[in-house]
C-alpha cells in the first residue's frame, strides 16, 4: 500500500518535472544573461547598446541627477538610440544589396563601392552623434558628476 501511494505521488509531478526539465535550457541563458551583468541580450551587431539595461534611471541614481539634468540627458541617450537604430538599419540594407550583387553577374568595384556606402555614412553619423552626446553629457553634468560618469565609463558598467 505504501508503495502505491509514492508511486501515485511520483507519477503526478511527472508533468511538472517534465516542464522543468523541457525550460531547463532557458534557465541557463538566464543565468548565463545575469552572470554577464545583464548586458548579453541587449548587444546589438556585437556592440553594447549603453551597457545597461534602463541607462537613465542608472545614471539618475548613480550620478544623483535633479529634473532638468534628466530631461537633458533623457534627450542626448534617445538621440543616440535614434542614431543606432539607424544604423543598424543602414548595416541591414547594406549587406542585403551586398547579396543582391552576389545573386548577379560579378559584381564591378563601383557597384560594391555604391552598396557599402551607406555603412559608411551611417558609421560617420554615428561618430559625430557619440560626439555631440559626449559633448552635450560634459555640459549637463556637475564636476562631481562628470568624476564619477568618468569612473562608470573605466569601470565597463557603462559604454558609449
Amino acid at each position: 500500500m505504501t508503495y502505491f501511494r509514492y508511486s501515485r505521488y511520483a507519477w503526478a509531478c511527472a508533468p511538472a518535472l517534465a516542464y522543468a526539465a523541457a525550460s531547463f535550457p532557458s534557465y541557463c541563458e538566464t543565468r548565463e544573461h545575469r552572470r554577464q551583468g545583464g548586458r548579453a541580450s541587449f548587444r546589438q551587431g556585437g556592440r553594447a547598446s549603453f551597457g545597461v539595461r534602463r541607462p537613465l534611471r542608472y545614471l539618475g541614481y548613480h550620478l544623483d541627477l535633479d529634473e532638468s539634468q534628466m530631461r537633458r540627458v533623457a534627450a542626448i541617450l534617445n538621440g543616440l538610440k535614434t542614431e543606432r537604430e539607424q544604423a543598424e538599419l543602414d548595416e541591414k540594407r547594406t549587406v542585403a544589396a551586398v547579396a543582391d550583387l552576389m545573386t548577379g553577374e560579378a559584381p564591378l568595384p563601383e557597384e560594391l563601392k555604391a552598396a557599402l556606402a551607406p555603412r559608411l555614412d551611417s558609421a560617420e553619423r554615428l561618430q559625430r552623434e557619440v560626439q555631440r552626446a559626449i559633448q552635450a553629457l560634459y555640459e549637463a553634468l556637475d564636476a562631481d558628476q562628470r568624476e564619477l560618469f568618468a569612473d562608470l565609463l573605466r569601470s565597463g558598467t557603462i559604454s558609449i
